[in-house]
């Protein structure tokens, strides 16, 4: 008996088998979006950052004009940073005027002087044009509207009206796939497996995303982890038994239940990928058993940081690009639920840093320490693609559930919608603010119509969609027409002629 191959199968075998383990229909444009796009004669990366928890980004960057910033102190309360504090990172764009990054957002501020960041103002998940008639009215809105699994899936799967099992991500290298050569998928993640990553049912199986680890300094470890070099079992034959093959045959032998053995198919791609990545990225154990680098990195990543051990990861793909076979890639890295500051966002319990007399609070805490990390793995990791020569060919970007409200709730901050996001790579039209930076007013009883893009408490409607972000992001990545772009976004023809918002 041989191996059930899901690629040797007729397209009506292949529906068939299909329409027995899914109600989903398969939708041809997905299928065909394999055939559409490029040519692919560079290599591009996207490296998508989720800030999992709803990161609250209008204390991430700040506008500074005279009138602006009182509203944005009267209703930020406690978690307002005085205007002293912004003087070291303050930037300026032409059109939209002066803005201050975070204190602890040095390196980023920096990036964004030397125009290789840009930020995206309020962006977020809407179906349509949506104005505050539109909320009050519950006209065409995203279901479960601040809810955090709800909104972080609408981001991830760019189609909040109907129940999807695949990704923007995930289409996207569907429809790019043909520009690798080798085994390995387009799609890397570096964090739990993610909806975003996942193409269409059509193409499931040579395009299923590969998840690697995080880089780790001890020598002796590796981003990827062999079936064969568990270390804890016995190899030896001469010794009894080797449960370590016997483990290893049990989730790839060949069986006689069609989805078993495409579950063994699987099973053993993805040993074999393990090996394939191990032996590109690595020539070997020296004499001490330490791995050595085939292309080693001498740029610094900031230690004990998440975030940035996760893009060293990704640097390390990158650099053995051509080795791998891959000319285009999208890579998901994340920060865990911690952006959800409800109660903790000045908490300095587990800080390095904190405020010493007469400081203020607010730059130090929870949310202080996340931006923190945020600013040293983005630099850490753009300094990564220059040393590697790739800067102009990745693009960096992120992405969280939302922001959070204008008002504060004491300790911390709400669930809130539109959000500012960062794009950063030499390809981007950096120095400059897209979209629109609302103003910091709330409505109130008094003044109802104070703020028309408030929809309560400061949860600011987005002006720019997360469609046109993504989809942004996508044509630089695939030169896509805008007929592809529509099949992999289906809300963005509700933008019109919009789809491009220009930072790249």
């Amino acid at each position: 008996m041989q191996h059930f191959d899901i690629k040797k199968m007729k397209r009506r075998d292949f529906l068939k088998l299909m329409g027995q383990i899914t109600s989903v229909p398969l939708m041809s444009a997905m299928s065909e979006l394999a055939y559409g796009a490029g040519p692919y004669n560079d290599y591009k990366a996207l490296v998508c950052v989720f800030l999992f928890g709803g990161n609250d980004s209008h204390n991430m960057i700040v506008p500074l004009d005279a009138a602006r910033f009182a509203d944005y102190t009267k209703n930020r309360g406690p978690l307002a940073i005085p205007l002293a504090n912004f003087a070291a990172n303050t930037v300026t764009d032409a059109a939209q005027g002066s803005f201050g990054f975070h204190p602890r957002m040095t390196q980023v501020s920096a990036l964004f002087r030397s125009q290789k960041l840009a930020v995206v103002s309020n962006v977020g998940v809407i179906l349509q044009p949506t104005s505050l008639a539109n909320y009050k009215n519950k006209v065409n809105l995203p279901p479960q509207l601040f809810s955090h699994s709800d909104m972080q899936e609408h981001w991830h799967t760019a189609n909040p009206k109907a129940p999807v099992t695949t990704g923007w991500g995930g289409r996207l290298a569907d429809m790019i796939q043909t520009a690798n050569t080798g085994q390995l998928s387009v799609s890397i993640s570096t964090a739990s497996s993610s909806i975003f990553l996942k193409g269409s049912s059509a193409v499931a199986i040579p395009n299923v995303a590969h998840q690697i680890g995080s880089y780790r300094t001890d020598p002796k470890s590796t981003i990827v982890q062999r079936i064969t070099a568990w270390r804890d079992w016995d190899t030896n034959a001469t010794t009894g038994a080797n449960s370590q093959a016997v483990y290893q045959n049990s989730i790839t032998m060949l069986r006689s239940n069609k989805l078993e053995d495409q579950f063994g198919d699987v099973a053993t791609r993805s040993v074999e990928l393990n090996n394939l990545i191990l032996n590109t990225l690595y020539t070997g154990k020296d004499a001490s058993g330490n791995y050595i680098q085939s292309h080693p990195i001498n740029t610094v990543f900031p230690a004990g940081n998440p975030l940035a051990s996760q893009l060293r990861s990704v640097a390390m793909m990158i650099a053995n690009r051509q080795a791998l076979g891959v000319k285009r890639q999208i890579f998901f890295v994340s920060v865990g639920g911690s952006f959800d500051t409800h109660s903790d966002q000045l908490d300095t319990s587990t800080s390095t840093l904190k405020p010493g007399a007469g400081e203020t609070p607010t730059i130090y805490g929870k949310h202080a320490d996340l931006l923190g990390q945020l600013d040293g793995a983005l630099k850490a990791f753009y300094d990564a693609t220059v040393e590697l020569g790739v800067q102009n060919n990745v693009t960096t970007f992120t992405e969280s559930d939302f922001s959070r409200t204008l008002t504060s709730n004491g300790k911390g901050s709400d669930h809130g919608w539109g959000s500012h996001h960062m794009v950063m790579g030499g390809a981007v039209k950096g120095g400059k603010i897209y979209g629109q930076f609302h103003n910091m007013k709330i409505n109130t009883s008094a003044l109802p119509s104070n703020n028309p893009f408030d929809s309560g408490q400061g949860r600011l409607i987005p002006v720019t969609s997360a469609d046109q972000y993504a989809a942004t992001l996508s044509k630089w990545m695939s030169n896509a027409s805008v007929g592809e772009l529509n099949t992999i976004f289906p809300n963005l023809v509700n933008f019109g002629s919009a789809t491009d918002v220009g930072f790249l």
